[in-house]
C-alpha cells in the first residue's frame, strides 16, 4: 500500500532477554498511540504497515553480539556435534491488539492480529568426531505476513499496539539482550459510530 501525504511514521523500540538456552517466554511491549486515537472523537489509525529489524550490540552476555553492526546471529546453534540430528531455532515477533498469553496462539488467522514474522533455523548434523562424509545442513527461513497482506485496507485501531515477542533455542544469542525496532506507517481516520461501537464491543469481549 502506498504512503499519502497524510500518513504518519512511528518509530519505536523494544528490549527482550534470552536465557541460557536462547528461550524467551511471550513477553509485550506497548506502543502508546493516544496522541492519534480518541474513541470520544472518533478518532482512530488505520495502520497500513509495519516493519521490523532485529538488533544484538550486547556484548555482555554469551551471546555472538557483534559490536559494528548490532546484527543477530542469522542460525540459531552452532554446527551440530550429532551425525543423526539437527538443532532448531526460533523467533516470533507480531503485532496485535489483542494480549494472547502465549505466542504459540499467534499466526495468521488469530483475531485482531496485524502482521506475523518468524524466523526458523536449523542446523545439523556435522561431522562429529572428525569422521568424513558428514555434511552439515545450514537453513534458515523467513516467514512476513504483513497487514497489506493480512488486512489490505489497513487495520483500525483506538487503543494502545501491542507487540509480542518470543523465542526458542536461538543459542547464539544465550543471555543476550535483543532489540527490536518496530516502524509503523499509519493513516489518521474519522470512525463511523456503527464501527466504533463494533470495535468497542469487540474490545469488551476480549
Amino acid at each position: 500500500m502506498a504512503k499519502n501525504a497524510g500518513d504518519v511514521i512511528l518509530r519505536d523500540r523494544m528490549q527482550f532477554d534470552l536465557d541460557a538456552q536462547g528461550n524467551r517466554s511471550t513477553l509485550y511491549g506497548r506502543i502508546d498511540l493516544s496522541s492519534y486515537v480518541n474513541t470520544v472523537a472518533r478518532e482512530g489509525l488505520a495502520i497500513k504497515q509495519v516493519y521490523f529489524q532485529l538488533r544484538n550490540s550486547d556484548l555482555s552476555g554469551t551471546g555472538t553480539g557483534f559490536p559494528n553492526t548490532g546484527c543477530v546471529a542469522p542460525v540459531a546453534n552452532a554446527l551440530s556435534n550429532s551425525t543423526t540430528s539437527c538443532d532448531f531455532g526460533a523467533i516470533k515477533v507480531y503485532a496485535t491488539t489483542r494480549a494472547y498469553e502465549n505466542a504459540n496462539e499467534v499466526a495468521i488467522g488469530s483475531p485482531d492480529v496485524l502482521c506475523v514474522q518468524e524466523w526458523v533455523s536449523a542446523v545439523g548434523p556435522a561431522n562429529a568426531g572428525g569422521t568424513a562424509d558428514n555434511g552439515a545442513a545450514l537453513i534458515v527461513e523467513k516467514y512476513w505476513y504483513g497487514p497489506e497482506d493480512l488486512h489490505p485496507e489497513g487495520y483500525t485501531v483506538v487503543s494502545d499496539l501491542l507487540i509480542g515477542v518470543a523465542a526458542d533455542t536461538w543459542d547464539t544469542e544465550d543471555n543476550s539482550t535483543l532489540e527490536l525496532d518496530i516502524v509503523l506507517i499509519a493513516e489518521p481516520i474519522k470512525i463511523s459510530t456503527e464501527r466504533m461501537n463494533a470495535i468497542l464491543s469487540q474490545a469488551q469481549d476480549l
